[in-house]
């Protein structure tokens, strides 16, 4: 749990709880992408925790209120399901890093291309029966399943 005083600290990344398997695995990445993540993380390194939760998109969520089951699932095979928050960092549109907050310290868990760990609902879009409708200009809509 992170402390007030650890958002006035500059970030740093641990990375010895990286799940190499699983749906958000990091097994996946491609050299290239692994260097624009780095690349990123090197960015955030010179601002404050503070500062990085106000952009918006950085937060802290209670698991047990996850819309993914496979959220608490996989936490589970990877012997972390004694937690109770995860931190969500903006990398991009739809990529996400996530992992446990411990203090200024971020232990990196998952690269979520995604957006599918935590994933948020579109506005005027809508589930019905498995299929997610979109709305567009009152009648018409798309429908994805």
């Amino acid at each position: 749990m992170p402390s007030l005083d650890s958002d006035l600290k500059k970030p740093a990344w641990q990375f010895n709880e990286i799940d190499w398997d699983g749906l958000w695995g990091w097994h996946k990445l491609e050299a290239n992408k692994w260097q624009e993540i780095l690349t990123k993380l090197g960015h955030f390194e010179t601002r404050t925790w503070a500062d990085i939760k106000s952009d918006g998109n950085n937060h802290i969520v209670d698991i047990q209120n996850s819309p993914n089951p496979e959220v608490l699932k996989r936490l589970a095979e990877i012997h972390q399901d004694d937690i109770d928050e995860l931190f969500s960092r903006r990398l991009s549109g739809k990529e996400r890093l996530w992992g446990i907050l411990d203090n200024h310290i971020l232990k990196i868990l998952w690269w979520d291309m995604n957006h599918e760990v935590w994933p948020s609902k579109k506005k005027h879009t809508y589930t019905l029966n498995g299929h997610n409708l979109r709305f567009f200009d009152g009648l018409k809509f798309e429908c994805k399943q």
